[in-house]
């Protein structure tokens, strides 16, 4: 029975040693562990104890700290050495952290009234602080998280997706977020005045002003548009009804009614598919008096499934004007033809590819590329608002309950920062499986015919090179002139240098160059001088994103902690980050028995439900796993990983069903403009009958 127990305890033993955690200092050589960890476990089974106890670990009743003894030093205490050989510990040595850092009192400590046996940071109160007669007003911080949380992860997304389809209604959504951000704003500069300092040289303020100041101008530069067609609308002396008012004064100014996502798509066209052959034209309208042309139905912009962007003309109202039709093709501009009116209101809604009759095909080109481009970046700008928000979140929750200070700066802005990286990740490989960036080809499904976008794969191969090309020498900073490479920057670097090659091997095997060369053997040697491709040709099957996030995963489960309970976390994030790559390879391998090449929606494969949530839970438990927050689950008994599992799965669920209510409602949306502006042409059409 003995033996049985003693290798059981090795098994467990060897399954708890991992490498050391990232923000700690050099590894300094020791014994072989396995010494200790034998007569650990020789010394268990004699005392017939279930525990297992690790070389010099306090007794339970000895290990837990009850006080708060505050240290001044900036030495890294014992519990932070972080040797990769060290027996790992069950119990939070208190009394070593607070040798070493510094814990002053908290907003959360003021707010909620905490006494020294409550808290659960580590926090050491001075001489005169008194729970019951502290600066309180936890009235003002709900209401500015509610507020804020309201305004830019509930209106501003769904206000982003009207925007997207052309609801009018996005005038209203967007108002109301800027309301209800306002009054949030509002609510924290009251409770910053009314509170004292307790974090100095906090960021989180100045975020949120921008945040705020970036909404209020986006507004404005809206708003103008908005007016300018309100005051043209009335000066035309039109009496059509509201129907056709929405349509055409609410409107946004850079996209028809039917016409989604614009600007994000590749480039401004229309699309002619002919079998293998694609043409691509631009299309220019130069308008003209003409009373005499009765009203003509519109021709709406036509609008693939999964997206080009269709015949560049709006709907018609009820003026009686001509348009001639001009192609760009090849550095010319050639007259096409006329087509009906769009209405009296065009000189307000000319879009920026409309010319005047005498301008040259040179000035053509620059005005709709030069609109273009200031329309795309208000569009991202408009849509990073909602990753400015998060930023916030991020820089608020620590600010708030006293986290990231001084030694722990570091470790903290890595988990927050890397976790983020996962978590968003997942977030936009879901967007993906919904149907997201279908006009480019990423959404799983067949490429639009013509479109020259890079493909995803590129994309995140691109984005992982980019990180393991920097991240390679910033292990060494702080480090001096001569100085040993320790064993935790070999880790971190071996990881950095695998991100680099993995992602530049990914980008070469993205290229369509490359690709050639690869299969010249064959295409050069045939009878014909070509070769047909195969349906795989057509799509990508880049395994080399999913599988650096993998061997990154399972390399973390790996690492080296303290305690116990920092072990299990590792663990859990690492195994959820391999898992999502794992059915990322059963997707690689069921697109291959048949690649999405019948159809431009998006094909919605199963395994990606799972790849995305795999990625943005193990993202999300990659913060969760930094050492304050694994040091104050432990101070207050909530070191279980089934707690922290669950709450991130349900968080994780939430985010998701939350965005796939955002894009219903901006599907939902594009339907009811298509629809209401064919019932307002045809009471335009029965009136002017």
């Amino acid at each position: 029975m003995r033996s049985v127990l003693l290798l059981a305890a090795l098994a467990l033993v060897h399954a708890q040693r991992i490498a050391r955690h990232d923000d700690h200092g050099g590894h300094e050589d020791e014994p072989d562990p396995h010494s200790h960890a034998i007569s650990a476990v020789w010394a268990a089974t004699e005392l017939e104890t279930p525990a297992l106890v690790s070389s010099g670990l306090p007794t339970p009743s000895s290990a837990v700290s009850t006080g708060h003894g505050h240290g001044h030093g900036h030495g890294a205490p014992p519990a932070h050495n972080h040797n990769s050989h060290a027996p790992v510990k069950e119990f939070l040595d208190d009394a070593a952290l607070h040798e070493w850092h510094d814990f002053p009192p908290t907003y959360m400590d003021a707010d909620f009234r905490l006494t020294p046996d409550k808290v659960i940071f580590g926090e050491v109160f001075p001489a005169d602080w008194d729970a019951a007669t502290v600066a309180s007003h936890p009235g003002l911080m709900f209401a500015h998280v509610a507020c804020m949380v309201i305004a830019y992860f509930v209106l501003l997304p769904i206000g982003l997706a009207l925007r997207a389809a052309g609801h009018p209604a996005h005038f209203i959504v967007s108002g109301a977020s800027l309301a209800v951000a306002a009054l949030g704003w509002f609510a924290g500069v009251a409770y910053k005045a009314a509170m004292p300092d307790l974090y100095p040289g906090a960021k989180h303020g100045g975020i949120g002003n921008i945040l705020l100041l970036t909404q209020i101008t986006l507004t404005v530069v809206d708003s103008l548009a908005l007016i300018k067609r309100c005051v043209a609308f009335s000066r035309s002396g039109s009496r059509r009804g509201w129907k056709l008012f929405l349509h055409d004064a609410l409107r946004i100014s850079d996209g028809g009614p039917t016409v989604a996502n614009r600007y994000e798509m590749v480039g401004v066209h229309d699309e002619e598919d002919d079998g293998d052959v694609t043409r691509w034209r631009a299309i220019f309208v130069v308008g003209d008096e003409d009373d005499s042309r009765p009203p003509s139905p519109p021709s709406l912009p036509s609008r693939q499934s999964t997206g080009s962007e269709g015949t560049l003309h709006e709907s018609p109202t009820s003026s009686r004007q001509s348009h001639h039709m001009f192609e760009l093709d090849g550095g010319r501009l050639r007259k096409m033809g006329t087509m009906p009116s769009r209405g009296a209101f065009d000189q307000e809604h000319t879009p920026a590819w409309t010319i005047a009759p005498d301008s040259a095909p040179e000035q053509v080109s620059r005005r709709a590329s030069a609109t273009r481009a200031v329309q795309i970046v208000l569009t991202w700008i408009r849509r990073t608002q909602v990753v400015l928000a998060y930023v916030a979140v991020c820089t608020g929750i620590p600010v708030y309950v006293g986290m990231c200070r001084a030694g722990f700066i570091n470790t903290c802005a890595a988990h927050i920062i890397k976790g983020s990286i996962f978590f968003g990740y997942g977030v936009l490989t879901f967007a993906r499986y919904l149907g997201a960036y279908a006009d480019l080809g990423w959404a799983w499904n067949r490429k639009p015919a013509g479109s020259r976008a890079v493909s995803a794969e590129m994309v995140e191969c691109a984005v992982i090179f980019t990180y393991g090309a920097t991240n390679t020498w910033m292990e060494r900073f702080g480090s001096k002139a001569g100085d040993p490479y320790t064993v935790k920057q070999v880790q971190h670097i071996s990881i950095a240098v695998m991100f680099a090659f993995g992602g530049l091997a990914g980008c070469l095997l993205e290229s369509v160059r490359v690709r050639k060369l690869l299969g010249s053997v064959i295409s050069t040697n045939s009878d014909n001088g070509r070769v047909q491709e195969p349906p795989t040709y057509a799509f990508s099957f880049n395994p080399f994103p999913a599988l650096v996030i993998a061997i990154t995963g399972l390399a973390m489960a790996a690492h080296h902690q303290d305690y116990v309970f920092q072990v299990q976390i590792h663990s859990l994030w690492g195994i959820l980050l391999a898992g999502g790559s794992l059915f990322r390879f059963l997707t690689y391998c069921y697109l291959w028995l048949r690649p999405p090449t019948d159809s431009m929606l998006p094909s919605r494969p199963p395994t990606e439900v799972l790849t995305s949530f795999g990625w943005a839970a193990g993202g999300i438990v990659f913060m969760l796993s930094d050492e304050e927050v694994a040091f104050a689950a432990m101070r207050s008994g909530f070191d279980d990983v089934m707690a922290f599992l669950n709450f991130t799965v349900a968080l994780t669920c939430l985010v998701f069903c939350w965005i796939v209510v955002v894009m219903a409602v901006k599907g939902f949306s594009l339907v009811r403009m298509k629809r209401g502006v064919e019932l307002a042409v045809g009471d335009e059409e029965a009136t002017a009958a």
